[in-house]
């Protein structure tokens, strides 16, 4: 059993973090640090905090910064497991994560396992589980695919207990935010099966200037990911079968989201933020007012109220935004 954890500007954070994985009531085989030069102290933190418990670890170095796809593809090149953990290095997990997902993926014989998410705050506390309950403790990887279209399921890479050969060479997306959503995508489409976990067992730290919550030129890179799941859908013959989830998943998880980060960080600013009019602009132009219809017929209303708002009335849709 493997973990990998990127390091990258998370000095008040990464200690905690790796308690988390010492306290794993599984013992974990082997911990790959990845420093993904931050320019701060947080990898010497790291490493010392970890040498000062007597343990013994592998730390591969970029020679820049290069983000957290090639981070962990890094790590992933120095594991010698057969399973694998992606552990974010300001997150932690509760200590017997490892020993449920691990237990659930051999009971299942699946591909890989998935947990819950507790979102959390700077001071610990709970916001919000991101999933929906489970209705099942092992699907299909199709199954598991659809479930992440429809929003039901999470595309972390840190919520997941992986198999080494599900993940290839380099899985992740390198250069580019939203890493992971397209890439588990493509690993459900190709596993037989997953196994669930119901119980939230990874804690998801929320904090200001993440790439969720500030725009920036990879808040756009959304549009890529759009294409990649299109493209990895086509590959298995499903854009039309699941052709409502598609066109649901569009407006929740591309144009909502890339309108909502655009908008806040102008609510935020005194000034019009670099990149907000291309990505207002880029929005408009994505929506079509024929799914409107489509979407509301398939229950999905705040998708089609968002569709007719922002095409016609960005400005009030924004000022609504404002006081949610």
């Amino acid at each position: 059993m493997s973990v990998v954890v990127p390091v990258y500007r998370c000095l008040p954070y990464v200690e905690n973090c790796l308690r988390s994985v010492l306290e794993q009531t599984r013992p974990i085989t082997q911990i790959v640090l990845v420093d993904d030069r931050g320019g701060d102290e947080s990898m010497a933190r790291a490493e010392s905090y970890l040498r000062s418990r007597g343990v013994d670890f592998t730390s591969v170095v970029h020679e820049r910064n290069e983000g957290l796809g090639c981070a962990r593809n890094s790590g992933l090149g120095a594991v010698t497991e057969d399973l694998v953990w992606f552990l974010d290095s300001d997150d932690e997990a509760a200590p017997d994560f490892v020993e449920r997902l691990e237990s659930a993926l051999i009971t299942a014989s699946a591909d890989f396992a998935c947990t819950r998410t507790t979102r959390v705050d700077e001071s610990g506390t709970a916001i919000q589980i991101d999933e929906a309950p489970f209705d099942a403790m092992v699907v299909s990887g199709r199954e598991f695919a659809r479930r992440l279209i429809l929003g039901d399921a999470k595309a972390y890479a840190c919520t997941k207990l992986f198999r080494r050969e599900l993940l290839g060479e380099r899985p992740w997306d390198e250069g580019q935010g939203y890493e992971d959503m397209a890439p588990v995508l493509r690993m459900s489409l190709a596993a037989e099966r997953v196994a669930l976990v119901e119980e939230p067992l990874y804690r998801y730290l929320y904090r200001e200037g993440s790439i969720s919550t500030s725009l920036t030129p990879r808040t756009l890179d959304l549009f890529k990911v759009e294409r990649d799941i299109d493209s990895a859908l086509g590959d298995h013959s499903l854009s039309t079968t699941w052709g409502n989830e598609i066109r649901a998943f569009r407006y929740r998880e591309v144009l909502t989201s890339v309108a909502h980060v655009a908008m806040r960080a102008r609510h935020a600013s005194p000034t019009r933020p670099a990149l907000y009019d291309e990505a207002i602009t880029r929005v408009r132009r994505s929506i079509s007012t024929d799914d409107v219809i489509p979407l509301v017929r398939t229950g999905h209303r705040r998708e089609a109220v968002f569709a007719v708002m922002v095409k016609y009335t960005p400005g009030l849709y924004s000022a609504i935004l404002r006081h949610r």
